[in-house]
């Protein structure tokens, strides 16, 4: 995924206005060791959703995830675990001398959202330092009260999050297998979200009358086979998922006008029906329209 496609492909995964605020960032670099050599802490328990890095050999941890089950895994130098808030976990550190630099960031959700409640413990291999200068940079960020920061300060955490969600489509996030996170600048990953682009270019163009699969196959000059192949290698997503995905994102923009109804919405886009567009919105959204549209009204 080419750098300038994360913070695109974190608003589509997570529907684009995520319901995400960043509470905190903590970084620090150690001179000394703070933690007794093999002792077990814990349990630890966080308020609020937690990326931590692990960036030294050394260290294990005992996650209680599934709730009711416990083992111990050693944690490799360059790993991040995401918990959800009140998942218990233990740490040991064997050489607690290669601890020089802790990196936490730590967010909040303001509405449930099946990614994450999917996830709620989560390890991310990150073997080329993806993450880490973003999170310095967020946390020097936070020290300083310049205009925009708190602007600023989401945007890098969207990227986070995106960077997160493109990691979950490759292996299964326990100790044995990870998510693993690309370099944005890798040759694999150059040139990817070109696709995207052209697609949501096509289908924007006639959101009441989308196209079929074959149409917009011949509109890109592409076989339908490889049209489809290649938007989910490139968006790990279906050209289904992203149409679907972008009239819904246009009816939220139709439900916040004034004097609105489900019905018209739905009308407007060209759902066969108001039961079936409540039925997408909900597929895409987590929410009914109608609860959308209240919502908007308590604003």
């Amino acid at each position: 995924m080419a750098k300038g496609n994360i913070l695109l492909m974190a608003y589509t995964i997570l529907h684009e206005t995520p319901p995400v605020r960043l509470t905190h960032v903590h970084h620090q670099r150690r001179t000394r060791p703070v933690h007794t050599r093999g002792l077990w802490t814990g349990p630890i328990r966080q308020k609020y959703w937690t990326l931590d890095y692990c960036g030294w050999e050394g260290s294990w941890v005992d996650v209680e995830h599934p709730p009711g089950t416990r083992a111990a895994h050693p944690r490799p130098s360059g790993t991040w675990h995401l918990y959800a808030p009140g998942v218990a976990y233990h740490e040991r550190y064997d050489k607690p001398e290669n601890r020089r630099e802790d990196m936490w960031l730590f967010f909040t959700l303001e509405a449930t959202h099946p990614f994450f409640e999917r996830h709620r413990f989560a390890r991310i291999a990150d073997p080329e330092s993806v993450l880490p200068p973003i999170v310095r940079r967020m946390f020097a960020l936070q020290q300083r009260g310049e205009p925009g920061r708190e602007n600023l300060l989401h945007a890098y955490l969207l990227a986070i999050l995106g960077h997160v969600v493109l990691a979950a489509r490759e292996g299964a996030g326990t100790p044995a297998d990870p998510w693993r996170l690309r370099d944005p600048e890798s040759a694999a990953a150059a040139g990817a979200g070109a696709l995207l682009e052209q697609v949501d270019a096509a289908v924007s163009r006639t959101l009441s009358e989308p196209p079929s699969l074959d149409e917009l196959a011949a509109d890109l000059g592409l076989s339908v086979s490889s049209l489809a192949h290649r938007f989910k290698a490139e968006t790990g997503i279906t050209v289904v998922d992203r149409v679907r995905w972008l009239r819904i994102r246009e009816s939220r923009r139709l439900l916040a006008r004034p004097n609105t109804t489900v019905k018209s919405v739905a009308r407007e886009l060209g759902f066969s029906s108001p039961f079936y567009f409540s039925r997408v919105f909900r597929e895409v959204e987590g929410i009914t329209p109608l609860e959308y549209l209240k919502r908007q009204l308590r604003r």
